[in-house]
């Protein structure tokens, strides 16, 4: 038998993260800062003055594993008591119509009945996240925040921006939006001016897909 064939063959070597511990504890960073907010009214006629102090800041982050981190340690959107909500804003800007980033803006908003509450919604508001803080709208740069909402008779996912009245902007973000969902029914953008004068978080469409 030749010599070649008595040589046992050398199993492969497994290389894994932890054999380059330099590289494997550097992060993604993200394109923008990102921070992560919470309220919960104590009343349903809640004052601008008792919302902004009921408005807590969760943490900001800048990186993909941060964004996980705080994913998978947080309440998900499916168990948060009714009538409060989430908010997911770019650094800087807080989530409220008065906000200067916010003034000439709108959202696009996404209702969600009670029987698709649960797995779908988590899904649904995760999606929308990973779209924001991975830049996968067109016109990213108009994206302010996204807020999902929880409420007795539907919960609702909403992306808001800068300008209501870019119409081809704000369009493109409605139909990239929707496909995240993904959903056949129609979601509707309202300007924040709109909502502002009637106080109320709807006001008549600006848009609709």
């Amino acid at each position: 038998m030749a010599a070649a064939d008595t040589e046992q063959a050398v199993p492969e070597q497994v290389v894994t993260a932890f054999d380059d511990p330099e590289r494997f504890t550097v992060k993604h960073p993200l394109q923008n800062r990102w921070t992560l907010w919470f309220d919960a009214p104590s009343s349903k006629k809640t004052t601008q003055k008792d919302w902004g102090q009921n408005l807590k800041k969760i943490v900001t982050i800048d990186s993909v594993e941060d964004f996980w981190g705080v994913y998978n340690n947080v309440v998900g959107t499916s168990e948060i008591p009714t009538s409060s909500n989430y908010h997911l804003f770019k650094e800087g800007i807080e989530p409220a119509w008065e906000d200067p980033a916010n003034t000439r803006g709108g959202k696009w908003s996404f209702m969600l009945t009670k029987q698709k509450k649960g797995p779908e919604l988590d899904k649904y508001w995760l999606h929308t996240m990973l779209a924001c803080v991975g830049e996968q709208f067109t016109y990213g740069e108009e994206i302010t925040g996204a807020v999902v909402s929880i409420r007795k008779a539907q919960d609702r996912i909403c992306v808001w921006t800068r300008h209501a009245d870019e119409r081809e902007k704000c369009l493109k973000i409605g139909e990239e939006f929707k496909a995240l969902l993904p959903t056949t029914d129609k979601i509707a953008f309202q300007s924040h001016s709109d909502s502002a004068k009637k106080r109320s978080s709807f006001s008549q469409d600006k848009y609709t897909i």
